[in-house]
């Protein structure tokens, strides 16, 4: 048997050789019988760190630091584990001690800085990280850190130059590479982030994120090559190697229920797998009005807020009492903010709390039911629901599909969206309305416009049948545009008319249309009408409009109703793929949705090769926009406060 020196020796070079788990089976035998060894109790905490093992981590670095207080060292990595724990401000307070006792404590400055951003203290964090490219202007991370500052930020400019900065002093650096795509993305440079992203292919093809960023950026310009072979490789990775992939982005990819649930359950494992949830030990009171706290990302101009709008007014105030928690981004002249808070007692601006301070909050107002409006999407808060706000939770509208969270108690819906054989793809237990569980938007700026388009204004032939694909690019596939253009070949003197300002997805879909040996004149682009009301004053110039797959159109159906403008539907399997035919299931016009592409095509060559068809459907669609209980918000508020009540009564 070696002796201590020597067993300690070894131990620390399988450690540097990344050998963790040998070397932590080494110190823990040597401190069977070095229980005074402060140093040791530090080494072993490390390798719990690095082995993702927090609280065994913390735990050892507490008795290192009991047994010496003054090593700057175990306050560095402690503050690491808290960090990783997302218990920032603990993690603050132990760099703090760290820097104490070393000034010159490089990477205790560096956690602090990283801490400070993720806690939303940026211009703290700005200022941290500039002090530190005085102390060390060669360290990358530096850089790139507060390029993640200002990407936050939106202040995209001074984020590229700090990332091409840690580039230059590392050109093989692929985190701030691969952070530098985003904003390219955020700037609407797909090429250019196309570009970087292959440079990242050729040095590591498994680099976190790849496949997903990749293929997001050749979506937003019609770029399908190699399309399926990175679809079968993310499938591969949610299946196999258990790595969730953006759960709304996946709604783009497949049509696959049993797939959308296991990516959300590893999605949200992945994102909160070192936090602990609370328990809370309130005691639930019941309050005289039941509390509502809606929750939302999206308290601007936004569908969700557009939606949302009738339901925050026609709520029964002498039943319910709504507060607002508003987690999205500060926007100028925020009529829709301003216009809806007349309907809160409360509205509450948490960007820049905590989820601890958030849910403290809630637990003073005594919030009965948390509803979320924003799930797993852009200006999430989804840590407030994992250690839960409320005693009863719920995910409603803003987010189409499962959340994969166990303390997500209920999703609303209707029996389109989630049928009773469909309710195992789902975590959350099914609440059903009655009807459509998406109402008509109230967008406060809609009334009629004071244009009249004409065809020719836009390029549209005036004789011809105008199909219009207006959707965001994501939503447009290599086999929806196979249907697009099997549609115009069967229906002769017709046009596709889709909406882009940008040069490549125009250039990329007409090369599509020649392999796919159509005219690609045939093919007429429009750009984008900021002007919700012009916008569907132009829909009126086309004859039919054809759905997307496996991604619907969701509240932009009640724009095409408006217009009196009859959408082809392709009905799925997911919550995403079945939102179209609920709405149109509940208008009666079941017979323009498909449930598969032949029927699909079928549906739309009927309607532009019949005219007198066509005719009949545009009125009954007029009829509809004029009368139709879709259009009253009052209704499904009541239906929807009948579900709210009976969760109450099932809780308390």
């Amino acid at each position: 048997m070696k002796n201590n020196e020597e067993a300690l020796s070894l131990a620390k070079k399988l450690h540097l050789s990344g050998e963790i788990k040998k070397s932590q089976k080494l110190y823990l035998e040597l401190i069977e019988n070095n229980k005074e060894n402060y140093e040791l109790f530090f080494l072993i905490g490390t390798t719990y760190l690095q082995l993702k093992e927090y609280a065994e981590a913390i735990s050892n670095f507490n008795i290192s630091i009991k047994l010496n207080p003054t090593y700057p060292n175990s306050y560095n990595n402690k503050g690491i584990a808290l960090a990783e724990k997302q218990n920032y401000s603990e993690a603050i307070l132990n760099y703090d001690k760290a820097i104490k006792i070393k000034k010159d404590y490089f990477d205790a400055y560096l956690n602090k800085g990283i801490s400070l951003y993720k806690l939303k203290k940026f211009d703290q964090a700005i200022k941290y990280f500039k002090l530190l490219k005085q102390i060390r202007p060669s360290e990358p991370k530096i850089y790139n850190n507060l390029g993640n500052i200002y990407k936050t930020l939106k202040r995209y400019k001074e984020a590229i130059a700090e990332y091409d900065h840690a580039i230059k002093i590392n050109k093989d650096y692929l985190e701030a590479i691969s952070n530098k795509s985003e904003v390219l993305h955020a700037q609407k440079n797909y090429d250019q982030a196309i570009v970087i992203l292959n440079k990242i292919f050729k040095i590591d093809p498994n680099f976190t994120g790849l496949l997903e960023k990749t293929i997001s950026n050749k979506m937003f310009i019609c770029d399908w090559s190699d399309f399926n072979k990175i679809k079968n490789l993310i499938k591969k990775q949610v299946v196999e190697k258990n790595l969730g992939i953006n759960p709304l982005f996946i709604n783009y990819l497949f049509d696959d229920p049993e797939l959308h649930k296991l990516n959300s359950i590893k999605f949200v494992e992945n994102e909160f797998k070192n936090i602990s949830k609370i328990i809370s030990n309130k005691k639930k009171i019941k309050n005289k009005k039941i509390k509502i706290g809606y929750f939302s990302g999206d308290f601007h101009n936004h569908p969700v807020l557009h939606i949302m709008t009738n339901i925050f007014k026609n709520h029964d105030k002498s039943i319910f009492e709504l507060y607002a928690f508003s987690h999205g981004p500060e926007k100028k002249n925020n009529i829709w903010r301003e216009n809806i808070k007349q309907y809160f007692k409360e509205f509450y601006d948490i960007n820049k709390m905590t989820d601890d301070e958030v849910i403290k909050l809630s637990e003073e107002i005594n919030i009965d039911i948390a509803v979320n409006l924003t799930g797993l999407t852009a200006n999430d808060r989804t840590g407030i629901f994992f250690k839960r706000v409320a005693p009863i939770q719920v995910n409603y509208l803003g987010y189409p599909g499962t959340m994969g969270l166990d303390t997500i108690d209920f999703i609303i819906g209707d029996k389109k969206i989630i049928p009773e054989n469909y309710k195992k793809y789902y975590t959350e237990k099914v609440e059903y309305l009655p009807e459509c569980y998406i109402p008509s938007s109230n967008d406060i700026t809609l009334k009629n416009s004071n244009k009249k388009f004409t065809r020719g204004e836009f390029n549209l032939p005036e004789d011809s049948i105008v199909f219009c694909a207006f959707h965001n690019p994501l939503k447009i596939n290599p086999e929806i545009f196979e249907g697009w253009v099997n549609i115009l070949k069967r229906v002769k003197n017709s046009v596709l008319w889709i909406k882009t300002n940008n040069k490549s997805f125009e250039n990329n879909l007409k090369k599509e249309a020649i392999e796919k040996k159509l005219n690609p004149n045939r093919i007429i682009i429009a750009e984008n009408v900021k002007d919700i009301n012009d916008h569907i004053e132009r829909l009126k110039l086309a004859d039919i409009f054809l759905d997307t797959y496996p991604y619907n159109s969701h509240s932009t159906s009640y724009d095409y109703i408006r217009a009196e403008l009859p959408m082809v539907v392709w009905e799925g399997k997911t919550y995403a793929s079945r939102v179209a035919s609920s709405i149109y299931s509940s208008i009666d016009m079941d017979n323009l949705i498909a449930k598969n592409k032949l029927e699909y095509e079928n549906i739309a060559t009927e309607l532009g090769n019949n005219k007198l068809k066509l005719k009949e459907i545009k009125n009954k669609l007029k009829k509809i926009r004029e009368n139709h209980k879709l259009f009253d918000s009052s209704k499904i508020t009541k239906e929807l406060e009948k579900i709210y009540k009976n969760l109450i009564d099932k809780t308390y």
